[in-house]
């Protein structure tokens, strides 16, 4: 797309991109080291608590951003999710939701990667061609299913079929990503969204190389792939809008909150590998970035606070990873 000038071309979209896709560096807030030296999995946030899994002794936990405590809570085989005083996460292919109120537990047997909002929870059930129930995705058929913690009612969403999924959960709506197998050795990949009132469901993206959905309000976000690249983009399904947030790097493990998506940027610097913290603002159609340490990942977000994980202190190995809090307003 251009103008035409004389033999002169003034490039409107490329502009645009380089307007759109500049990113300044943090100049306020403030980062906290709330956890060192832990085999951590990707930190999740709500409130005044933080939770993730630590795979050195498989376990659970949670900090309080208040007291400063941390309390182990369970056992674990993968990162934990919370939403109000609930946290849930998934081990030996079971779920346990943990309730922070009154410290009690249930379980939703043969289930794996839950999310969860409110008294909603949102999981995969995988079983073999036999009909046995199995412990993850990598069966040959999986089904995405809701739990209502509060009437015991478990609702299948999708059939049982050749896919997986990665679900996210904000109020009635629940988003994942559905990848399934069109060929031999080739997958397509698109994020839907199911309505929990009217049981509908319809796709936000139909390009067959989306991924990593994550939804907070009438926001959902994603990443696409396209010609070796990768880009975040944003559909506002109240508006019925979809715009492209990022024009360069390769971004991963997405959160939103609010008008705010954060990710991790990935980047080379010389031969080396790098990461850091990148978060867009919707309203102001500015990116930031929030870290400088060239190690930050896997970002969660709630309110003005981001959390996430730092090997800054491990840079050769990198197993031994730090939690850090950036608070946005301080």
């Amino acid at each position: 797309m251009g103008i035409n000038v004389g033999n002169k071309i003034i490039h409107l979209v490329l502009v645009l991109i380089f307007l759109t896709s500049f990113t300044s560096i943090a100049n306020a807030g403030k980062e906290t080291m709330l956890v060192s030296w832990r085999l951590t999995l990707s930190p999740s946030i709500y409130g005044n608590v933080v939770t993730w899994a630590d795979t050195f002794g498989n376990g659970v936990f949670m900090y309080n951003l208040t007291t400063g405590n941390i309390t182990g809570i369970g056992r674990a085989d993968s990162s934990s999710s919370i939403h109000g005083d609930k946290i849930t996460w998934w081990d030996d292919g079971n779920i346990t939701v943990y309730n922070i109120s009154t410290g009690k537990k249930m379980e939703i047997v043969n289930a794996s990667t839950p999310a969860i909002y409110g008294d909603n929870v949102v999981y995969v059930r995988s079983k073999y061609t036999d009909g046995q129930p199995a412990y993850s995705q990598n069966a040959e058929y999986n089904s995405l299913y809701l739990y209502n913690l509060s009437t015991n009612e478990e609702t299948q969403i999708t059939p049982y079929e050749h896919a997986y999924f990665d679900p996210a959960i904000y109020g009635n709506k629940i988003v994942w990503k559905r990848s399934t197998q069109v060929n031999p050795g080739e997958w397509s990949a698109n994020i839907s969204i199911y309505d929990i009132p009217t049981k509908r469901v319809s796709d936000i993206s139909r390009s067959g190389k989306a991924e990593d959905g994550k939804i907070y309000g009438n926001i959902v976000v994603w990443t696409e792939n396209q010609n070796g690249s990768r880009y975040v983009y944003m559909r506002d399904i109240a508006k019925h809008k979809t715009r492209q947030v990022t024009f360069d790097g390769y971004p991963i493990s997405l959160d939103v909150y609010g008008d705010r998506i954060v990710w991790e940027r990935a980047y080379w610097v010389g031969n080396n590998l790098s990461s850091d913290i990148s978060m867009y603002n919707i309203s102001t159609n500015k990116t930031t970035r929030i870290t400088s340490s060239t190690y930050a990942r896997e970002p969660a977000i709630y309110d003005d606070k981001v959390v996430y994980v730092d090997t800054r202190n491990n840079p050769e190995y990198q197993e031994n990873r730090d939690i850090y809090l950036y608070n946005i307003s301080a």
